[in-house]
């Protein structure tokens, strides 16, 4: 693995109310190796039989460049762009026939404005987009039954790229009197439409893309401090995802000439609801002690394409005991915490397959979630 990244930064004043920054650069990162595949024997070991042998690569080249402009320390804006060249490479030294080369390239400009009404108190809008290339296991997926006889990479699959139009306001009010001292809030609105969103079909053993996919939804973030190192927080997400544009065949099905348009339909696999709240407070001076609550959320969703296999919407609770500013031993401080996740031992569905295989008109799709997990940490530092 090889890589490495040049940039250029540069601030100065255009006017006496004018600043500005330029900042360009590039960089590039070259991954490559070889994977022997073996058979296993009766108790799970390594065969003696080679069932694949092969290389992959993958070369990520970008080039960038940004200009920000402020005015009177208020009003900034930003206007950027970055290209991004992927190219995989795949060999297989069992069968020639299967390499394969891949590149993707895009172009994707930003721009972004922000107001400052008061130092406490700004807003801001951006439109900017994005490029993603396929994972390795999606390029190029475990073979099923020796089928998968064509080539070494997914011929259906193409980069993932997004638009994304957002907006929003960040302001820290200070709070006079009790035992409050200040309250912050974040507000974002955003719309982000997804030209070749990657579905998995089959258990994750093979993978396309889907046309478009359009994704909505509203963030909010809040803090309360107090005195003793009080703090209450919470941020909430609420999306609406949908595919915009989804037609699939349906030979994997053993329907051949058959298809299904799923336009409209959820995007599997995502929730619509994220939400977390916690509070913590020290509990005294004198005592170097930090206790945490804190409750995490998120809504149901689908796990398939045609909306009919979904997953229940789930709330965990935690607790933390914490060394806030760290106990001295001599030239050392340590700092420790111990966290109890699933407070309540709840059962849940922690993950699922999306578009599982389906066995005897069941899906195999879920995973539990983890029961009553202790988390325990210390550091120790010499000061």
């Amino acid at each position: 693995h090889l890589g490495g990244n040049l940039v250029y930064r540069n601030s100065y004043s255009i006017s006496p109310a004018i600043t500005a920054t330029t900042v360009a650069g590039a960089d590039g990162a070259l991954q490559d190796g070889t994977i022997l595949f073996y058979s296993l024997s009766a108790d799970n070991a390594r065969g003696t039989e080679l069932r694949d042998n092969k290389g992959e690569g993958a070369t990520n080249t970008g080039v960038f460049a940004q200009q920000q402009l402020v005015l009177k320390n208020r009003f900034g804006v930003d206007i950027g762009a970055r290209w991004d060249r992927i190219r995989y490479d795949y060999r297989s030294y069992m069968n020639p026939r299967l390499d394969d080369v891949k590149s993707f390239a895009r172009v994707t400009p930003r721009i972004g404005l922000n107001y400052r009404v008061r130092p406490t108190h700004s807003f801001y809008a951006s439109i900017g987009g994005g490029i993603e290339a396929p994972a390795a296991n999606e390029t190029d997926p475990a073979s099923t039954f020796g089928q998968d006889t064509v080539t070494a990479l997914n011929p259906l699959l193409e980069p993932i790229h997004s638009t994304t139009y957002e907006i929003g306001t960040k302001h820290v009010l200070p709070v006079r009197g009790g035992m409050l001292s200040a309250f912050s809030y974040e507000v974002a609105l955003y719309a982000t439409r997804v030209t070749n969103e990657i579905v998995p079909y089959r258990g994750g053993r093979f993978y396309f893309t889907a046309g478009k996919a359009d994704r909505r939804g509203l963030e909010l973030g809040a803090s309360l401090l107090g005195s003793g190192d009080l703090q209450l927080s919470g941020s909430l997400t609420m999306s609406r995802n949908r595919y915009a544009e989804y037609t699939v065949d349906s030979v994997h099905y053993g329907r051949p000439g058959h298809s299904a348009d799923y336009e409209g339909n959820e995007i599997a696999g995502v929730p619509s609801l994220f939400y977390s709240v916690s509070a913590g407070r020290s509990l005294s001076a004198s005592i170097p002690l930090r206790l945490e609550v804190g409750l995490r959320g998120i809504g149901d969703y689908f796990v398939d394409d045609a909306n009919t296999v979904g997953v229940p919407a789930y709330h965990t609770f935690s607790a933390t005991a914490s060394t806030a500013r760290g106990v001295k031993l001599g030239a050392f401080a340590v700092k420790a915490f111990v966290t109890l996740e699933n407070l309540a031992d709840r059962r849940y569905i922690g993950s699922a397959f999306v578009n599982p295989d389906v066995v005897n008109g069941v899906p195999l799709a879920f995973e539990p979630g983890a029961g009553r997990t202790w988390i325990f940490s210390l550091t120790l530092e010499r000061r």
